[in-house]
């Protein structure tokens, strides 16, 4: 599949002409010559003083005087005073998701049913009974701890405050939802609806639900909520991408493509209207969307605006919830506890098989120590070589790897099996990730700095919407291992954090490494695609990167953010 460049990210006339002022006919240079900006491409060598542009790629990098001298007639963007770095990429996201929030209620931050009810009543002043309310953002881990059934409160607060309007909520990390009383009715959900495999109704002393779902029983709420048709979709994912943009992002990793997705993604490609670059990872629990896509094969576009070529695989729950597969029972309420499969270790090593087989990426969820290394030895099984098969250059991933065994850096980096991570989730657990693992296997939880060093490629991502997820957010969260306010003071257990040049890398170059995408994303060098992003400071340098903001994003040499006025 060819895009048109131009449709992709069309300019305003304005944007691209050579003679001054607005009249005339429109004419794109040939060249582009950037200028006067501190340059982090993340490749070998000095800093160069100027880089050259052509058709989307770069053509060349260096001294100023000298690229002037080569390319005379280009068109020239001075940056002086800013930092350019390359396009971030996003390595584990859900666009649509994201999107989606502007039509649901922003519950991030509540700390009990109440402010939920206080949230929904601020954000949906004039609710029609009867009609869904959905809402997304409350910390199933923070919530774990409040006391209830199975240590969440009910929802018995949401039933008075909207006794006829159904309610859905979904949790920060997806792992537990809440529904009042008016939507357990419409799903069906009562005393008598048994625990689906895999998932967990929380049930009052009475046997009644107690409005809480955990892991796979969401979806016997979610489905009874409406559908979005396939426009929604579509707008949704491009809201999405543009959000993303607008804070440096060039590239995503699309995780968990449903089919629906899948549909509105590729129908916004061939009409040239996916904003940045998208690497889809189908949703791998879905056994007849990869039927299908075992049959086709990957996508690989040529002009890397949509390539298909990665399995997300949910394995186990989260830590928050005590759903994550751990080896030993959790440290701090064991009773509550509901350590969940949601999908069976055979079936990923079926899947493991057929995706070695067609040439497809594994990326799987895991979360506790137990679950990790399940799918190392999965991984194992399917990429050892022998005298007939040799280890491909597979680039097979575990999503999260949160809380790990002694064993497992050794084991991960053996097989070059990349640990895909995120350093918002590190700072939003840290306030009760000991209490659920103790002070023992705390030291093996979100090992960034351990897995650097026994060799295991890493990559850094948002996991977004739910977590601050802006990349300078990221950034300083893998540095110094405090929250935004700066809490913890000193750092939550700093020996693992990565220095600012590592965790950029596993930002930009290593995120396109993990897409096989390397030869033409992530690092500012000849022959690849011109995506980077204009800074207002030194993200290697500052003193603070907190307030270092984005002041344009490019793809493909083509500005998709407006630059602020002076």
């Amino acid at each position: 599949m060819t895009i048109s460049l131009m449709k992709l990210f069309p300019l305003s006339a304005c944007a691209v002409m050579v003679l001054a002022g607005c009249e005339g006919e429109a004419v794109v240079p040939d060249t582009q010559l950037i200028t006067g900006a501190t340059f982090i491409t993340m490749e070998a060598g000095p800093s160069p003083e100027a880089m050259a542009i052509k058709d989307g790629r770069i053509i060349a990098i260096g001294a100023q005087e000298t690229l002037r001298v080569a390319y005379p007639d280009a068109l020239q963007r001075d940056f002086t005073g800013k930092t350019i770095i390359p396009g971030v990429v996003d390595s584990h996201v859900h666009a649509r998701e994201l999107g989606m929030d502007a039509i649901k209620v922003d519950l991030v931050g509540v700390k009990n049913v109440d402010d939920i009810v206080a949230r929904i009543r601020a954000q949906r002043p004039d609710a029609t009974p009867g009609e869904w309310i959905i809402g997304q953002g409350w910390d199933e881990g923070a919530f774990a701890d409040l006391g209830g059934p199975g240590g969440y409160p009910t929802t018995q607060a949401l039933s008075v405050a909207y006794p006829d309007t159904p309610i859905a909520l979904e949790a920060l990390h997806g792992f537990a939802a809440m529904a009042n009383d008016s939507a357990l009715a419409k799903a069906g959900i009562t005393a008598a609806t048994p625990d689906p495999e895999g998932g967990t109704i929380l049930r009052r002393d009475d046997g009644q639900p107690s409005g809480v779902l955990l892991t796979l029983s969401q979806a016997l709420l979610f489905n009874a909520v409406p559908s979005l048709d396939q426009a929604q979709i579509e707008r949704a994912i491009v809201v999405g991408l543009e959000t993303l943009a607008a804070q440096g992002v060039t590239s995503v990793h699309e995780a968990g493509m449903e089919g629906r997705d899948v549909e509105a993604f590729t129908a916004l490609a061939d009409r040239g209207e996916l904003p940045i670059r998208v690497f889809g990872l189908l949703n791998g629990n879905d056994g007849a969307l990869m039927a299908e896509w075992f049959d086709r094969g990957p996508l690989d576009d040529p002009q890397d605006r949509l390539d298909i070529g990665g399995i997300k695989v949910f394995y186990d729950g989260s830590l928050g919830s005590r759903t994550a597969l751990m080896r030993a029972p959790y440290s701090d309420r064991p009773d509550t506890a509901r350590p969940t499969a949601r999908i069976s270790l055979a079936e990923v090593e079926s899947l493991g098989e057929d995706a070695r087989t067609y040439g497809f990426q594994m990326a799987v969820h895991a979360i506790g120590d137990e679950a990790n290394a399940n799918i190392l030895t999965s991984y194992e099984r399917r990429l050892a070589p022998n005298e007939t098969r040799p280890t491909p250059d597979h680039r097979w991933r575990i999503e999260h790897a949160q809380v790990v065994t002694a064993d497992f850096a050794e084991r991960a980096a053996a097989l070059n099996v990349i640990a895909s991570m995120q350093p918002s989730h590190a700072m939003g657990d840290s306030d009760w990730a000991e209490d659920r693992v103790g002070p023992r296997r705390i030291r093996r939880a979100y090992a960034w700095k351990s897995f650097q060093d026994a060799g295991v490629p890493i990559i850094f991502n948002s996991d977004l919407p739910g977590e601050p997820w802006a990349p300078m957010e990221t950034l300083h969260f893998a540095v110094t291992r405090t929250k935004l306010d700066g809490s913890p003071a000193g750092g939550w257990y700093l020996g693992e954090a990565l220095d600012r040049e590592a965790s950029l890398r596993a930002m930009t170059l290593t995120g396109a490494y993990a897409a096989f995408q390397d030869d033409s994303l992530g690092s500012l060098a000849v022959g690849k695609w011109a995506d980077f992003v204009v800074l207002s400071d030194n993200p290697l340098t500052a003193t603070d990167i907190r307030p270092i903001t984005v002041e344009a994003t490019y793809v493909a040499g083509q500005e998709i953010t407006k630059t602020p006025a002076n």
